[in-house]
């Protein structure tokens, strides 16, 4: 049985963690996500901690976030997180974020354990993801597919590098910094604020290797793509 079904955790939104207008921004918020389900697990015994026991870590695949408002700068906010469910290798993990009582924001995500060596998914039930009491409580109800996007309807916004400030403690450029890039590139042409991101991860990127993020504009949400130098897709994502 889950030890801890569902955590809940404080935070007071920082300086460092909002934009030019004082509200979170979006990576900021991945950041917040990810501590938040690295603690959960870890009090539901497979946490980083266990899985680099065993030569696996979590990866996060999935991601989408339904904001009606964003915080601001020192506004106190609680995000309650919880497993979900399982869909094959898929770990689903949802979370609700919410301010004075109010729920101000959703977020469903899938996960996987990937072998340290291989980079290959493992079997959920191999290692102490035990589900019998997952809570019956759905923040977004919606699978997440794959994002499909017209690659060839795109255009090339901008180039890039990954430095080691871009990479975390896995040694990985760290997912909130995939966000932080495309919201560079979004409010590069946007003023609009966010309120649906949709991302999936799909490959990774290394120190010093060069990328290209590339976008596409239409009425009603705007859409990106990461690509390496061998043209080999990084990541996708949707924004509205």
């Amino acid at each position: 049985m889950l030890n801890q079904p569902f955590s809940i955790f404080p935070f007071k939104i920082k300086s460092y963690q909002s934009d030019q207008n004082g509200k979170l921004t979006l990576n900021s918020l991945f950041h917040l996500l990810q501590e938040c389900a690295w603690d959960n697990a870890r009090l539901n015994n497979f946490g980083y901690e266990y899985l680099e026991s065993k030569n696996a870590f979590w990866v996060l695949s999935r991601v989408l976030v339904e904001m009606k408002e964003y915080p601001e700068w020192k506004d106190e906010i609680e995000i309650k997180t919880w497993p979900k469910s399982v869909d094959g290798f898929f770990a689903i993990r949802d979370f609700q974020i919410s301010k004075n009582g109010k729920i101000i924001g959703n977020v469903t995500s899938y996960w996987l354990i990937l072998d340290k060596d291989t980079k290959r998914p493992k079997r959920l039930d191999d290692f102490n993801f035990i589900h019998e009491n997952f809570l019956n409580e759905v923040a977004i109800d919606k699978k997440l597919e794959k994002i499909k996007i017209d690659i060839g309807a795109y255009n090339l916004l901008d180039k890039r590098r990954v430095y080691p400030s871009d990479l975390d403690v896995n040694k990985h450029v760290n997912n909130a910094t995939y966000v932080r890039w495309i919201l560079d590139s979004y409010f590069s042409q946007n003023k609009k604020p966010i309120y649906e991101f949709e991302i999936n991860f799909l490959s990774e990127l290394t120190l010093n290797e060069e990328f290209t993020i590339h976008h596409f504009e239409s009425e009603n949400e705007s859409s990106y793509f990461l690509k390496n130098t061998q043209e080999k897709e990084i990541c996708k994502a949707k924004l509205r």
